[in-house]
């Protein structure tokens, strides 16, 4: 079973940038590469001016206060899309007050018109940029290492070295790797928060969801970098220490899910970091006790989740520590294990190595529609193809695209056919 509906390069680079509070996209490309990207960016990060939709009603925005677009049609292909540019250049300019990201569609990169030499026109070179060559087909994560690190070098940090000397500046750390593309990235962050607490430690700039401009420039004066999600943040964490020395640290599990991998996380960093990380140990200990209580009632009616089996398709630093928990932790078996595109190789090696240590080789790079499982973690409509299929009994999303997506009728309201689906709290 192959889809193509994962998250692309073009996708991943809109993304983040929205991601930052004080910086938008302008899309230069037709209307059509627009309506999902404003869309999800406004669901998964909400701003003040999500506020009022109806503010968002001329030509540039169509109704979603997010992703403007130039709305390139067939004969701007062919003569050109500058004079559009221009108008929507200075449209949004006048809206929108913080940071200007030019992304160019698939087709649009394809004209080649100076947008650059536009925006110096236009005198507004120090608040807007063009991200060029995003690479459109290639995996997600790659799209957002490569706009962060084109960010990062188009921004002006406060200071130019890490004043380690400083006792203000060693109790801040920076998430890296964490983005708009991860379902529930906002509950990641306070928990993490909440745990780096624990240690003395507070959290900068998280590079990149949710953050603020001014907590990038002040970036590089964090104690550590604490990279969360390795696919999105490994190069990211390299460029930090080049240019600044600032050390990074990488659970040996992947993403913090599950006790195991948190516990890991949390002692890299006070390794790093010469802390002692008993009282943030402690916490993680608290609620696996807290669950385990949860766990034994329900199995002692049921004599589940022991014994069940699953499937599991998303990438690398997220499928290692979560299938490391359903075995570890739960005793579930894993009967397909598929890793997306771009997955970061270090913690791909870790997960073969674990599953062929723990009997269940056959399970490595399995087509998730090869077996019949209890229940399958996957993206919706993975999920979707595989219930018709008849290949899991239930499934739980745990990667986008989710099923709070404009192509289902139910989440389609307001003018334009523009989604404006009610918050859920995670």
């Amino acid at each position: 079973m192959k889809v193509d509906i994962f998250p692309r390069r073009f996708y991943g680079s809109i993304l983040t940038v929205e991601g930052i509070r004080d910086a938008a996209v302008i899309l230069n490309g037709p209307t059509g590469c627009k309506l999902y990207h404003s869309f999800l960016s406004d669901r998964q990060f909400p701003r003040e001016s999500s506020h009022d939709p109806l503010a968002f009603q001329d030509e540039f925005y169509f109704g979603q206060p997010r992703v403007p677009c130039t709305c390139l049609d067939g004969e701007d292909f062919i003569q050109g899309s500058l004079e559009k540019f221009e108008r929507a250049l200075a449209a949004v300019a006048a809206k929108e007050k913080g940071l200007l990201v030019v992304i160019n569609s698939p087709g649009a990169s394809l004209v080649g018109d100076d947008l650059e030499n536009v925006i110096k026109k236009a005198g507004l070179q120090t608040r807007c940029f063009v991200v060029e060559k995003t690479g459109f087909s290639l995996p997600a994560d790659q799209g957002f290492e490569n706009t962060t690190l084109t960010l990062l070098e188009h921004l002006k940090f406060r200071s130019l070295f890490r004043p380690l000397n400083r006792p203000e500046f060693t109790k801040k750390v920076n998430l890296i790797g964490l983005s708009l593309l991860h379902k529930h990235w906002e509950g990641s962050v306070a928990e993490m928060k909440r745990l780096l607490s624990f240690l003395g430690l507070e959290v900068g700039a998280i590079l990149l969801a949710g953050t603020s401009l001014d907590e990038i420039r002040e970036s590089n004066n964090a104690a550590c970098n604490i990279v969360l999600f390795p696919e999105y943040g490994r190069r990211v964490a390299e460029w930090y220490r080049k240019n600044f020395g600032t050390p990074a640290v990488f659970s040996p599990l992947g993403a913090p899910l599950g006790f195991d991998a948190n516990e890991s996380l949390l002692r890299e960093v006070a390794a790093v970091l010469n802390i002692d990380p008993a009282p943030a140990l402690a916490e993680v200990r608290k609620a696996r006790q807290t669950s385990y209580q949860q766990i034994s009632r329900f199995h002692s009616f049921s004599g589940l989740p022991k014994g069940a089996s699953f499937s599991i398709q998303a990438e690398s630093s997220l499928v290692f520590p979560l299938t490391h928990w359903l075995y570890s932790y739960l005793g579930m078996a894993p009967y397909a294990v598929k890793l997306l595109p771009g997955s970061d190789p270090e913690i791909a090696r870790s997960l073969k190595s674990f599953l062929t240590e723990k009997g269940f080789c056959e399970a490595w790079d399995r087509d998730l529609s090869l077996e019949s499982v209890d229940i399958a973690f996957a993206d919706s409509f993975t999920l979707q193809l595989l219930k018709a299929k008849g290949c899991c009994k239930a499934g739980i999303e745990i990667s986008l695209p989710d099923r709070v997506h404009p192509l289902y009728p139910e989440n389609i309201s307001g003018s334009f056919g523009c989604p404006f689906p009610s918050r859920r709290n995670h």
